[in-house]
C-alpha cells in the first residue's frame, strides 16, 4: 500500500533530477542514465496523464519547473492556498491511483 509520505518522497526525488538536471545530463553521459529516476518519472508521467488538466499542469509547475507554491501561484494565477491544496489532492491523487493499480 502506498500512503502519503511515499508519494511526496518520490516528488521530491524528480524535482531534485529537474532542479539539477544540466548537472545531472552531463554526469549521465559519462555512467548512463539513472534507472530509478528514470522509473519513478515513467511511472509518475504515466499517472499524471490521466490527471485531470489542472493537477497536470500543476504537477509540471512544481515538479519540472521546481516552482516553490508561492512561485507556482504566481505563474498559475492562484493563491498560495490554493496551491498547496491542489499539491495535497494531487497526491491524493497519485496515492489513490497507485493503490487501485496494486489491488
Amino acid at each position: 500500500m502506498v500512503n502519503f509520505d511515499d508519494v511526496k518522497k518520490e516528488l521530491e526525488y524528480i524535482r531534485y533530477y529537474n532542479a539539477r538536471k544540466e548537472m545531472f545530463d552531463k554526469t549521465f553521459e559519462k555512467i548512463g542514465r539513472n534507472k530509478l529516476l528514470d522509473e519513478i518519472q515513467e511511472k509518475y508521467n504515466t499517472i499524471m496523464q490521466n490527471a485531470p488538466l489542472k493537477l497536470q499542469e500543476l504537477y509540471d509547475c512544481l515538479y519540472f519547473d521546481c516552482c516553490t507554491h508561492d512561485g507556482a501561484a504566481e505563474k498559475l494565477m492562484y493563491s498560495v492556498n490554493y496551491i498547496y491544496k491542489s499539491n495535497k489532492q494531487m497526491i491524493e491523487f497519485i496515492c489513490d491511483y497507485l493503490n487501485k493499480e496494486a489491488a
